[in-house]
């Protein structure tokens, strides 16, 4: 029997529901069109929406039920509009459902099945448009969104139901005396970043810090298109607010995580590259040297079930990098945030003076159990070097934090590979601390 298959592995990160430009479906009376979870294969999927319909799209308050072969596998109670959860609702994962199988792209595409246990999920909060934005009205009331560009041709920012618009998101008080930018994970949606940061986003607001959610949720480099991006956000974002350029705080997920650090090495790598100088970085187990990353993507398309995840990783790596990691000067080199091989560390040296944090739920036995993982295909080994050759250059501020068992997603699921593991109560004093 196929390994239990889940997407967001090392690299992959957690939205929990995938979106596209067709998610939507009747409801089984034939009324209204009901948003109906990317995951699901629509085919076999029946849904009861027992409320208001309005210019046939379930509208208002109620309860829909999803069913798959006459079993009910989601329920969501709450509110609606045009078909899709916006307000306050709860959703529930009835029967532990389980997806077993190839997927692409997000969707169940090759041969599986769905399978049922007795654990139950839930997922309660405010939504928006189908994707939960789960902060507290106050703060959901002075959040702002930016946008940046219409196009996005290379589609730097995907799961967005095939929209083309480049943004991101500000919660910013009044005088904001420095920033925290939140960079989502692959596939991650602006909004699931902040709901997953609820506590972090709210506190900072209360500290006189601005946060910044902008929306990149592709690629596995900060490549020249990632990196503009993120300078023109930087930049508005200084000029929209007067944000001091030299305090911002900058972390990320998964490859935002190494998007952050590498932002960071390249203000001091060459100054003119990046719009804002940070004060300091977080890595939430993020990868680091992506050397090490090809040889584990080629390794699991050997021995995992899960092709998807190697597969992305390899063609980006082949489509970004030109191949393998042997062409010398080597672009894994440059665009990792440490290199191991490297008695300079690569480009870890340029954050000799910069505070850092990386933080991993190092739960080996989950992953052993869960993911058929070890620790040679975890992002920890790297992580831990890169902060024990700071260490050893004289960076008394660079600090590894073992968050053991403090992984959780948003439905409350066990997962080490999670925002939950940057938790507030430590982000804030350490930002506090930067920025002072």
């Amino acid at each position: 029997m196929k390994k239990l298959l889940t997407l967001f592995f090392v690299v992959y990160a957690s939205t929990l529901f995938a979106q596209s430009a067709d998610d939507l479906i009747k409801d089984s009376k034939g009324k209204c069109m009901v948003w109906a979870t990317f995951f699901f294969p629509k085919n076999d999927l029946t849904v009861n929406w027992n409320g208001a319909a309005k210019n046939g799209y379930a509208t208002g308050q109620g309860s829909a039920d999803y069913l798959i072969d006459s079993k009910p596998v989601l329920k969501y109670t709450g509110e609606m509009r045009n078909g899709y959860p916006n307000g306050h609702g709860e959703f529930v994962f009835g029967n532990g459902m389980r997806m077993l199988g190839e997927f692409s792209d997000g969707i169940m595409n090759g041969e599986g099945k769905i399978i049922f246990a007795d654990s139950t999920r839930r997922l309660v909060g405010n939504f928006q448009d189908g994707e939960i934005l789960n902060l507290d009205l106050k703060y959901r009331e002075h959040l702002h969104k930016h946008l940046i560009s219409t196009t996005d041709t290379s589609n730097l920012y995907v799961n967005d139901r095939g929209k083309t618009e480049l943004f991101y998101y500000a919660l910013v008080p009044e005088k904001p005396r420095a920033a925290i930018v939140l960079l989502p994970g692959t596939w991650d949606r602006a909004e699931y970043t902040l709901s997953s940061n609820k506590a972090l986003v709210q506190q900072a607001y209360e500290n006189g810090i601005a946060v910044i959610a902008p929306t990149i949720n592709q690629r596995l480099s900060l490549n020249e298109e990632v990196l503009g991006f993120l300078n023109t956000t930087f930049h508005h974002a200084v000029a929209q607010y007067h944000i001091p350029e030299n305090k911002f705080i900058i972390g990320g997920f998964s490859m935002g995580g190494l998007f952050a650090l590498r932002y960071g090495e390249l203000s001091v790598q060459d100054s003119t590259r990046t719009t804002v100088h940070p004060a300091g970085v977080y890595s939430v187990d993020g990868p680091t040297d992506l050397e090490i990353m090809y040889h584990n993507f080629e390794v699991a398309l050997e021995k995992s079930s899960n092709k998807v995840e190697p597969t992305y990783g390899l063609n980006e790596f082949r489509k970004y990098f030109g191949g393998s990691p042997t062409e010398k000067p080597s672009p894994y080199l440059y665009f990792s945030t440490y290199s191991y091989k490297e008695k300079d560390g690569g480009n870890a040296k340029y954050l000799a003076k910069m505070p850092v944090r990386i933080y991993n739920d190092v739960d080996v036995n989950w992953w052993l159990d869960n993911r058929n993982c070890d620790l040679y295909g975890m992002n920890a080994l790297p992580q831990s070097a890169m902060i024990n050759y700071l260490h050893s250059i004289g960076n008394t501020q660079a600090v590894f934090v073992n968050a053991f068992q403090k992984g959780y997603r948003l439905d409350g699921s066990r997962h080490p590979h999670s925002w939950s593991i940057a938790a507030a109560d430590d982000v804030i004093p350490w930002v506090l601390e930067v920025i002072r």
